[in-house]
């Protein structure tokens, strides 16, 4: 059989994205790569963007009449427009539309399957997906169609095992299920020649090779290994014909593609105050951190630094019930935070990440030493899979790398919303809750990427604090080696933003005018302060130097 590689293009509606796609060579030339459409805009784009009759397009999603229409119009045009069936309703639409215009349709039947590729997409998959017929209603679209005599019109079976399947062992055991349904459908007498495998295929954002949510255990050629073995295995024992195969693997394809730079803006680091030395008087639990710090400082001191720590850790405590209590003052507490602050930088330099007991006592300590590092961009906007599921990108600045990393830190965006925060990080072959970052240099300030972000993150970024679309330029490659920058495009203008919730910039301008006619100032002070506003209307939404 046939391979066709076909684009999801929810994954990434930008149109340079899927045009870059569809001129991939060598499969644009062989007719290799296709496009998934899963409502009517999306199927408007794609009727345009395929670039040669015979171009794959799968119709996957709910469907209306005009939907249907649509797709029957692509075939007429000379596409191969698979329309799968979701749910049984959508079946004498199909027959009846692809009948008034005179067109033979290309009809798919998309299968519920059992098997669940776990993970935070496993819903997608599995009884409790939301699409897809159970396998009773697909032998009633079978039975359908022999009657209406149009059962060569069934030419595509559909699955879906899920979406960023970590585990090679759970698209084993789906592959098995989906090779049962094909078999069985086709000594049915239902003429599938194509399986369509949907999505699955992992992208390793962590980079442990692991069965972690992020990542994934198996390569690419393990995954299409194993898809055309266990469909050839069974089509073989079965004697059935080999079938032409289509894969949905949009986040594969363009996950990599983007990086998100940006620069930081500023950094709250903790306290490097000298530890005082409390007044005799003073409560016990400020002796008792002073205390624990002079123990650090002596080498002989026979406490351990795992019950040091845990001291510290309980006299810090006390510190806060007693100032809650009235019974310590704010000074007293303010001291008590320094020498709490200049314990745990002694511990951390102390403690040794090869004994086992420490690490966990490590990890805390960073977390509580580390930096907050502001970061101009809106985690809701550019990367809203880290706030919606915990997803991990990889991070890190892009200079200052000759540099040593001699502290961590925390990002936080520019929203007015707690959640804008990053919590975990790729650190080596691990995730940790803190990020390694280069010494500090004020004359040369932080920029930061965040690589791995071309699926789904541009899509779902929302307007959170009114933050729109970033700047955005294509980078390529020459053959030279060099690099070329291409496509500038302005990100959005505050103006923008307000009309997407109905404010018009009009009559904001004219609200303004007449706030500044009854505000006394003068004539040139109103002209000047206006002009002003104006300028903001047509400002970029993020920081600006």
């Amino acid at each position: 059989g046939q391979y066709t590689a076909v684009y999801p293009i929810k994954v990434n509606q930008q149109r340079r994205v899927v045009e870059e796609l569809l001129a991939a060579e060598p499969a644009a030339s062989a007719g290799q790569i296709g496009l998934e459409a899963g409502s009517k805009p999306e199927l408007m784009a794609v009727l345009a963007l395929a670039p040669r009759q015979g171009s794959v397009i799968i119709c996957n999603g709910y469907k209306d009449r005009e939907y249907i229409r649509l797709a029957l119009i692509g075939q007429a045009l000379g596409h191969r427009v698979f329309i799968v069936v979701e749910k049984q309703s959508e079946l004498p639409l199909i027959l009846a539309e692809a009948k008034q215009l005179k067109v033979s349709p290309l009809i798919g039947v998309r299968a519920r399957l059992a098997t669940i590729g776990k993970g935070n997409w496993q819903n997608t998959g599995g009884e409790k997906s939301k699409f897809g017929l159970s396998a009773s209603q697909v032998l009633d679209v079978v039975e359908t169609l022999r009657q209406a005599d149009a059962l060569d019109t069934l030419q595509l079976l559909h699955f879906h095992l899920g979406s960023q399947i970590a585990n090679i062992r759970d698209i084993q055991t789906g592959l098995k299920e989906c090779a049962r349904f094909y078999t069985e459908l086709r000594q049915l007498g239902a003429p599938i020649g194509t399986v369509d495998i949907g999505g699955g295929l992992g992208v390793d954002y962590e980079g442990t090779r692991s069965r972690s949510s992020c990542s994934m255990n198996y390569s690419v050629f393990e995954y299409a290994y194993n898809v055309v073995h266990v469909l050839q295995a069974e089509c073989d024992r079965n004697g059935i014909p080999h079938p032409d195969l289509i894969s949905e693997s949009g986040r594969a394809l363009t996950a990599h593609h983007s990086v998100l730079i940006t620069n930081v803006i500023d950094r709250e680091a903790p306290d490097h105050r000298a530890a005082p030395q409390p007044d005799p008087e003073a409560p016990a639990p400020l002796h008792d951190l002073r205390r624990d710090l002079d123990s650090l400082e002596d080498d002989q001191s026979p406490r351990s630094l795992a019950e040091i720590y845990h001291d510290v850790l309980h006299a810090m405590a006390d510190v806060h019930t007693q100032f809650a209590h009235g019974l310590l003052s704010l000074s007293e507490r303010a001291q008590a935070e320094t020498l709490y602050t200049c314990c745990c930088r002694l511990l951390r330099s102390q403690l040794d990440s090869a004994n086992r007991a420490h690490r966990e006592i490590i990890d805390e300590l960073n977390e509580k030493l580390a930096e907050k590092l502001f970061v101009n961009f809106s985690l809701f906007q550019s990367l809203p899979d880290v706030w919606g599921i915990d997803q991990i990108f990889p991070v890190m600045p892009i200079n200052g790398l000759n540099r040593p990393l001699t502290r961590r830190a925390v990002i936080q965006d520019i929203t007015c919303d707690s959640d804008g925060r990053i919590d975990q990080y790729v650190d080596g072959q691990g995730i940790e809750t803190t990020l390694p970052l280069p010494e500090d240099n004020p004359d040369a300030p932080l920029i930061m990427g965040f690589f791995m972000t071309g699926a789904y993150q541009e899509i779902l970024g929302d307007m959170h604090n009114l933050f729109g679309d970033t700047h955005s330029v294509d980078v390529r490659i020459n053959s030279r080696g060099h690099y070329d920058v291409s496509e500038a495009i302005e990100g959005d203008t505050v103006a923008r933003v307000l009309r997407y919730v109905n404010f018009e910039p009009g009559n904001l301008l004219s609200a303004y005018e007449h706030k500044f006619a009854t505000s006394g100032l003068p004539q040139a002070t109103r002209e000047t302060l206006l002009e002003e506003l104006r300028a903001g209307l047509e400002g970029y939404t993020y920081l600006e130097e």
